[in-house]
């Protein structure tokens, strides 16, 4: 894996916002408790200035980069230049939604929502890392038990807050009623960073044991296709009760226009892909006809999906039970390649490969 490199003016421009946060916090707190002698009056005045609370919650934000970073070094360890490059990109995203968002919801805009705003965020950014961290293991011929273990650490620890975050909207959602345009949105965020975590879990599954194979896992990729299906209809489930919610109490939910769309295009296209799928490998080895040696002589003999040599099969021989089917196979346009990468390839794509 290689290593990124932490950028020294990154780090400046952190330490830099970090003391003049600290600064800009404790003349406050001094300020309050030079104009109240006690601890709770000064926390009252704190809460009555504008301006006070504002630095504040900027010491929040940074103590919250801070406690992001630890948690970072501990399950992630140095991240990649492109994992540094999407948490940007989704992050900026993930932001401009939420403003979106409180279009809607404009009128129940308080303290409460800016920690849960904060928390989805911060719990957003780590399901990225591990998104990204189980597309590395299909990069990575070996990864080490550290690996491993941080990634069993975080996919759990993530597990059991989602969880809890869902049940909590829930249980908000159901005690007060007054609330239940904000907990609405968020039980919907934190349900669908549920099933994201979920798809994730699945592929690092699929992923350690595919590792673990000695021979090319060949049925691998219906299984990741599988797991996809299902998330994508969870999250459209999801999105689609939720916009049909705000809908009916709130009017147009515009920040989750483009959400239901999106899903619901990942999700017919996946349905659509499966149904090709399956009528292009319906009885493959009666419907393709095998090359013979005057074909593979017209070609160089190479399966160009592999970049293996083809060799003609005789009458009579067969592919023993167990043993890769390697087959070759001469499709309508003429093109020759291996029965199982053929199978392969059209588990991705229903078209010839060249």
């Amino acid at each position: 894996m290689p290593p990124a490199t932490t950028s020294p003016l990154a780090q400046h421009r952190l330490a830099l916002y970090g003391s003049a946060s600290l600064v800009a916090t404790s003349a406050v707190v001094m300020r309050a408790f030079k104009e109240r002698a006690n601890f709770y009056a000064a926390t009252v005045w704190l809460g009555r200035s504008n301006g006070c609370i504002l630095v504040l919650v900027n010491f929040g934000i940074f103590c919250t980069i801070l406690f992001g970073k630890f948690c970072q070094a501990v399950f992630f360890g140095q991240l990649r230049p492109i994992e540094v490059e999407h948490l940007y990109e989704r992050s900026w995203y993930a932001v401009t939604e939420t403003l979106l968002a409180m279009t809607i919801f404009r009128d129940q805009f308080d303290a409460s929502f800016i920690i849960l705003f904060g928390t989805l965020l911060f719990l957003k950014v780590f399901h990225w890392l591990c998104a990204d961290r189980v597309e590395l293991m299909e990069q990575s011929p070996s990864l080490s038990r550290l690996f491993h273990a941080r990634m069993v650490s975080v996919l759990w620890t993530l597990f059991c807050l989602d969880l809890f975050l869902v049940a909590f909207a829930i249980e908000v959602l159901i005690l007060e009623q007054q609330r239940m345009g904000i907990m609405i949105m968020f039980a919907s965020e934190f349900t669908i960073l549920t099933a994201t975590l979920w798809s994730t879990i699945a592929k690092y599954v699929l992923n350690c044991v595919d590792l673990r194979s000695d021979e090319p896992w060949e049925g691998k990729s219906m299984y990741v296709s599988a797991v996809d299906l299902v998330t994508d209809f969870l999250k459209l489930a999801t999105y689609l009760c939720f916009f049909s919610l705000i809908l009916t109490y709130y009017g147009l939910p515009l920040n989750i226009v483009r959400d239901v769309y999106v899903t619901g295009r990942s999700f017919f296209g996946r349905i659509r892909d499966l149904l090709r799928y399956r009528a292009a490998t319906r009885n493959m080895d009666t419907r393709f006809p095998n090359a013979t040696a005057e074909d593979l002589a017209r070609t160089d003999a190479t399966c160009i999906i592999c970049r293996d040599e083809m060799v003609a099969r005789g009458e009579g021989e067969f592919t023993p039970p167990g043993a890769v089917n390697d087959t070759p196979k001469k499709l309508a346009c003429g093109h020759v390649f291996h029965f199982n990468c053929l199978r392969s390839w059209l588990e991705r794509q229903q078209s010839c490969p060249t």
